[in-house]
């Protein structure tokens, strides 16, 4: 390592603070990914018995509950349970959050024990052992320690916060990291550039603040790689030890790190060639033997230490070693290996296209340039033998080749594979220095200031395009897709897909708005994707309040992007027959939604159903089923098909039959939900052995075809058959 001074300190640690303090300062802004509440009751389970040896959380206190006893700050009282349901005893008023009822219940003072909302007794550690078998936990136990130290401890941080801070902790020790790395070779401007691109990675930045797993793989994944170089190029054994722990903490967080071994081993192929071709047989002594002694033994103990850590750490691996984790292996088989149908499009002779261009089209422009400009540049240095050069290549370009290649698997853009976004950020730093020493060849004293400004102002220019969308930067689609309203356009697949984090800017918005003791729900989702805590204790969450033609008045809230449940009836209803009381929308796209069930905000043109009479209804036979098909004499927006049906000498619907729709009888469209499925709360629909009813969002058709794909269906014995659309047709 080059001798800093403290200025080039100061410079270096520039971006890391700035995006730590920043990073620290809008937590609150961001919800979780919609995994993350059984990662933080997995890692506090683990973590208590690592503390305590408890495999229970009776030695704590317990969870603070509000009951009859109204605290000062409020007329409400509530019974509140983690994980479980709310009592609203009575209310008059609008209330505050969860999170603010339950800390007025604590003791105040530093290092008093309060209890996190996922210390869930029903969670523990048997139960969650039990439950085992997919990504390992360490980052789960780590973030249960941040939250042990800065909430329940220090009680410096929100009880989510907390959790996240350890994200953004990792993210920082990455930024961190990469800047010394490029400062190494490049010095202090390349690697401000670098530290920069990373830190203002639009997907980054976002997930660094929600997603437990992806940042901090790519921050173990890569400090894993740069203490590895260092320790080999330096012949430092303790920077091999700190390279072990990290790889450590990335095989225990996602096995994505079974990749650095392929990444690291073709480098250190080509720095020993090269390192032969430049020194010849001088290097192979006694002497030079005897200096390396200690490398070696460290690399010779790194695989123990690695696995050492990954075992002792996951209890689950503890009872058979072996069998979990061929279980594990298998369940990293199933989701990495096969075709996934959001990418199918993209396949050309075996091959994905879909990492590359999502990639492309998701990286602000300025730092896809550098990194571009960095690529050239490394690849032309790698004939004069710059190891440096030639493994920023090979860290950047496997991780994006190793989902690109036939029968792999990607989904939801390139979050799963996050690990290349440092060494893009690093030939990012390289390009700027490219640019730079270019420039000095034309002009040595005005060129390179002008091209050193652009840079700077290019890099300016991404963090105002951050901060015009914040906090959902994980959705930024660049300008040469036309943003996110030219991905929508074009149908990139999950193109707007915020992973659960747009869900807290709807609960703002009804902790703002929504009248007290106000009824909430969720379209399609599970109640387990809002982040509770923040939500004012008065409004009553529950998805079975949904009430959909009935309009009781209840608030429903979901996500709006590309996933298959938008076309669920649950969802369609709202989307289609209501008007939103409140978006969230990034680029004129909306991301979520959140309707009030009232007959005010129906549609004008949605609001009055008749019944419809068909023209003809015929019971077809063929050799393999037996269906109903209707014909409705034109086409109608419909609304509702109930078919009065006997009970007797026939087979109830056990299995996922269908209903298709066509309006000429020539083009069909299956329903996505079969006919077994419960669309909606019962209390909605009169559903009975007797009676079937499918509900439509005013879907268009003249033609019905009703296939139980149940033999002697009763459906299909003595059917009365009751049609409802629209007035008007639309």
């Amino acid at each position: 390592m080059k001798n800093l001074k403290i200025k080039e300190i100061i410079l270096i640690l520039l971006v890391p603070i700035l995006f730590l303090i920043i990073g620290t300062a809008v937590m609150k802004d961001y919800g979780f990914n919609w995994d993350e509440p059984f990662h933080f009751m997995r890692g506090q389970a683990y973590l208590q018995f690592f503390l305590t040896g408890k495999k229970d959380y009776s030695s704590l206190p317990a969870y603070p509950r509000l009951n009859q006893s109204c605290p000062e700050w409020a007329k409400e009282c509530y019974t509140i349970s983690p994980g479980g349901a709310t009592d609203i005893l009575y209310s008059d008023d609008k209330g505050p959050t969860y999170e603010e009822a339950i800390k007025a219940r604590y003791p105040l003072g530093l290092f008093k024990q309060w209890r996190s909302y996922y210390q869930h007794d029903t969670y523990d550690f048997d139960s969650i052992v039990a439950s085992e078998g997919g990504h390992p936990p360490l980052n789960d136990i780590l973030a249960a320690f941040t939250n042990y130290i800065f909430f329940q401890r220090l009680h410096l941080l929100g009880d989510l916060e907390a959790y996240h801070f350890f994200e953004i902790s990792a993210s920082f020790l990455l930024i961190l990291g990469v800047s010394f790395f490029v400062y190494h070779k490049f010095g202090i401007f390349s690697a401000i550039v670098s530290g920069a691109s990373l830190a203002l990675y639009p997907l980054f930045f976002s997930e660094s603040h929600f997603n437990i797993k992806d940042p901090p793989e790519a921050a173990f994944f890569g400090l894993t790689i740069i203490f590895s170089y260092f320790g080999i190029t330096k012949n430092n054994w303790k920077l091999i030890i700190a390279s072990a722990v990290f790889s450590a903490l990335a095989l225990g967080t996602k096995f994505n790190a079974v990749f650095i071994a392929p990444i690291l081993g073709v480098w250190l192929a080509f720095y020993l060639i090269t390192l032969l071709i430049s020194k010849g047989r001088k290097i192979i002594s006694k002497k030079n033997f005897k200096k390396i002694l200690p490398l070696i033994l460290s690399l010779v103990v790194y695989p123990v230490i690695t696995l050492g850590i990954f075992y002792i750490l996951w209890p689950y691996l503890w009872s058979d070693p072996i069998k979990n984790i061929t279980i594990v292996v298998n369940y990293y088989r199933e989701i990495g290996i096969g075709a996934s149908s959001e990418s199918l499009s993209y396949i050309i002779n075996g091959w994905n296209t879909y990492p590359i261009l999502w990639t492309i089209y998701t990286t602000p422009i300025p730092i896809l340039f550098l990194a571009a400009i960095g690529t050239v540049a490394s690849f032309l240095s790698i004939f004069r033998k710059n190891h440096f050069a030639f493994l920023a290549l090979v860290w950047f370009i496997f991780p994006i080749l190793r989902v690109s290649v036939p029968k792999s698997v990607i989904y939801g853009g390139i979050r799963q594979i996050m690990e290349f976004i440092p060494a893009m950020a690093i030939l990012a730093g390289v390009g700027a220095y490219s640019l730079v020493k270019i420039a000095h060849r034309l002009n040595k004293k005005i060129l390179p200031r002008i091209v050193i400004g652009g840079i700077a102002a290019s890099l300016i220019f991404v963090a105002y395009e951050l901060v015009t969308i914040h906090p959902n930067e994980n959705v930024y689609f660049n300008q040469l897709i036309g943003g996110l309203s030219g991905a929508r356009a074009k149908n990139i697949p999950s193109w707007g897909n915020a992973f659960g984090n747009v869900y807290l800017q709807g609960v703002n918005w009804l902790n703002e708005n929504a009248e007290p003791n106000a009824k909430l729900g969720l379209a399609v989702s599970t109640m387990g994707n809002v982040p509770k805590l923040k939500l004012r204790a008065d409004i009553d969450f529950f998805n079975g309040y949904w009430s959909g033609p009935n309009h009781q008045g209840e608030y429903e809230m979901e996500m709006d992007f590309d996933w298959w449940p938008k076309l669920w009836y649950s969802f369609q209803y709202y989307d289609v027959f209501m008007n939103p009381v409140y978006e969230v929308k990034v680029d004129g796209v909306p991301l979520l939604k959140i309707w009030k069930n009232d007959l005010q905000y129906v549609k004008p043109e949605y609001r009055e159903e008749i019944n419809y009479y068909p023209v003809s209804i015929e019971h077809r036979k063929t050799a393999l089923n037996n269906h109903i098909f209707i014909d409705l004499g034109k086409e109608i927006n419909l609304t509702r098909l109930t078919i009065r049906h006997n009970t007797n000498n026939c087979q109830p619907q056990s299995s996922a039959g269908y209903i298709s729709l066509s309006s000429d009888n020539k083009i069909w469209n299956r329903e996505m939900e079969p006919i077994n499925s419960s669309q909606v709360p019962e209390p909605v629909i009169k559903w009975s052995d007797d009676n079937f009813v499918f509900l439509f969002a005013a879907k268009k058709a003249r033609y019905i075809i009703i296939d139980p794909q149940v033999a002697n269906s009763c459906l299909l014995s003595s059917p009365q058959i009751e049609i409802k659309g629209l007035k008007k047709t639309l």
